[in-house]
Protein backbone atom coordinates (compact mmCIF):
# COMPACT_ATOMS: atom_id res chain seq x y z
CA UNK A 1 0.00 0.00 0.00
CA UNK A 2 1.50 3.87 -0.79
CA UNK A 3 0.46 6.48 1.75
CA UNK A 4 -2.32 9.95 0.94
CA UNK A 5 -0.85 13.15 2.70
CA UNK A 6 -4.02 15.66 3.23
CA UNK A 7 -2.75 19.08 3.41
CA UNK A 8 -5.31 21.67 5.44
CA UNK A 9 -4.23 25.30 6.26
CA UNK A 10 -5.18 26.36 9.32
CA UNK A 11 -4.95 29.74 10.82
CA UNK A 12 -1.64 29.53 12.68
CA UNK A 13 -0.44 26.50 11.39
CA UNK A 14 -0.75 23.83 8.50
CA UNK A 15 -2.64 20.38 8.93
CA UNK A 16 -0.41 17.03 7.29
CA UNK A 17 -3.31 14.40 7.91
CA UNK A 18 -1.42 10.88 6.68
CA UNK A 19 -3.17 7.69 5.84
CA UNK A 20 -1.29 4.66 4.33
CA UNK A 21 1.96 3.16 5.21
CA UNK A 22 5.51 3.35 3.87
CA UNK A 23 8.19 0.84 3.96
CA UNK A 24 10.99 2.23 2.03
CA UNK A 25 13.16 5.21 2.27
CA UNK A 26 12.49 6.67 -0.80
CA UNK A 27 9.51 7.38 -0.20
CA UNK A 28 9.64 8.28 3.60
CA UNK A 29 11.59 11.19 1.82
CA UNK A 30 9.21 11.82 -1.04
CA UNK A 31 6.64 12.27 2.40
CA UNK A 32 9.11 14.65 3.96
CA UNK A 33 9.94 16.70 0.86
CA UNK A 34 5.77 17.26 -0.10
CA UNK A 35 5.78 18.47 3.46
CA UNK A 36 8.12 20.62 3.54
CA UNK A 37 7.60 22.18 0.23
CA UNK A 38 3.50 22.93 1.21
CA UNK A 39 4.48 24.48 4.50
CA UNK A 40 6.63 26.49 2.52
CA UNK A 41 4.25 27.15 -0.28
CA UNK A 42 1.56 28.01 2.62
CA UNK A 43 4.05 30.16 4.07
CA UNK A 44 3.28 28.35 7.69
CA UNK A 45 6.18 27.46 10.03
CA UNK A 46 4.36 25.18 12.04
CA UNK A 47 2.81 21.58 11.61
CA UNK A 48 0.84 19.12 12.53
CA UNK A 49 1.17 15.96 11.57
CA UNK A 50 -1.62 13.41 12.12
CA UNK A 51 0.04 9.91 11.40
CA UNK A 52 -2.23 8.10 13.76
CA UNK A 53 -3.03 5.95 10.44
CA UNK A 54 0.28 5.99 9.04
CA UNK A 55 2.37 2.83 9.46
CA UNK A 56 6.43 2.79 9.05
CA UNK A 57 7.43 -0.45 8.04
CA UNK A 58 11.48 1.42 8.10
CA UNK A 59 14.51 -0.06 9.35
CA UNK A 60 16.96 1.98 11.49
CA UNK A 61 19.43 2.90 8.76
CA UNK A 62 16.40 4.35 7.35
CA UNK A 63 14.90 6.51 9.30
CA UNK A 64 18.90 7.82 9.60
CA UNK A 65 19.12 8.16 5.95
CA UNK A 66 15.95 9.93 5.88
CA UNK A 67 17.45 12.31 9.18
CA UNK A 68 20.41 12.70 6.96
CA UNK A 69 19.15 13.70 3.92
CA UNK A 70 16.34 16.31 5.77
CA UNK A 71 19.41 17.37 7.41
CA UNK A 72 21.18 18.49 3.78
CA UNK A 73 18.14 19.31 2.42
CA UNK A 74 18.43 22.20 5.65
CA UNK A 75 14.72 21.16 7.05
CA UNK A 76 15.53 22.38 10.32
CA UNK A 77 16.99 25.71 8.80
CA UNK A 78 13.34 26.80 7.72
CA UNK A 79 12.37 26.93 11.28
CA UNK A 80 9.56 24.56 10.81
CA UNK A 81 8.00 23.38 14.33
CA UNK A 82 6.45 19.66 14.05
CA UNK A 83 4.03 17.88 16.64
CA UNK A 84 3.57 14.87 15.54
CA UNK A 85 0.57 12.59 16.11
CA UNK A 86 2.46 9.32 16.16
CA UNK A 87 0.89 6.04 15.08
CA UNK A 88 0.05 3.52 18.37
CA UNK A 89 0.95 0.50 16.24
CA UNK A 90 4.31 1.43 15.54
CA UNK A 91 5.68 3.62 18.18
CA UNK A 92 9.45 2.29 18.33
CA UNK A 93 10.09 3.72 14.57
CA UNK A 94 8.01 6.81 15.68
CA UNK A 95 10.48 7.88 18.46
CA UNK A 96 13.69 6.39 16.62
CA UNK A 97 12.45 9.40 13.72
CA UNK A 98 11.93 11.54 16.73
CA UNK A 99 14.88 10.90 18.02
CA UNK A 100 17.02 11.31 14.97
CA UNK A 101 15.56 14.57 13.82
CA UNK A 102 15.86 16.31 17.20
CA UNK A 103 19.58 15.15 17.39
CA UNK A 104 19.84 16.82 13.93
CA UNK A 105 18.32 20.49 15.19
CA UNK A 106 15.02 19.90 14.55
CA UNK A 107 12.30 20.26 16.35
CA UNK A 108 9.95 17.98 16.40
CA UNK A 109 7.82 16.30 18.84
CA UNK A 110 5.91 13.45 19.05
CA UNK A 111 2.26 13.05 21.19
CA UNK A 112 -0.41 10.26 21.64
CA UNK A 113 -3.23 13.63 22.16
CA UNK A 114 -3.93 16.20 19.77
CA UNK A 115 -4.73 18.63 22.30
CA UNK A 116 -0.94 18.01 24.06
CA UNK A 117 0.53 18.49 20.83
CA UNK A 118 -1.58 21.59 19.24
CA UNK A 119 -0.33 23.62 22.82
CA UNK A 120 3.20 22.59 22.33
CA UNK A 121 2.89 23.70 18.61
CA UNK A 122 1.36 27.01 19.22
CA UNK A 123 3.70 27.99 22.22
CA UNK A 124 6.79 30.10 21.78
CA UNK A 125 9.84 27.97 21.15
CA UNK A 126 11.55 29.56 23.74
CA UNK A 127 9.55 28.06 26.74
CA UNK A 128 11.39 24.90 28.84
CA UNK A 129 10.30 22.19 27.15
Amino acid sequence: MAYSQIFTVKEEYLLCITDGDVSDVETFIEWGLKLVAKAREVRRTRVLVDNRTFLLKLSPLDVITFANFMEDKGAAKLGLRMAVLSNPHNPETSRLVETALVNRSASYKSFRNQEEAKEWLLREPHVPE
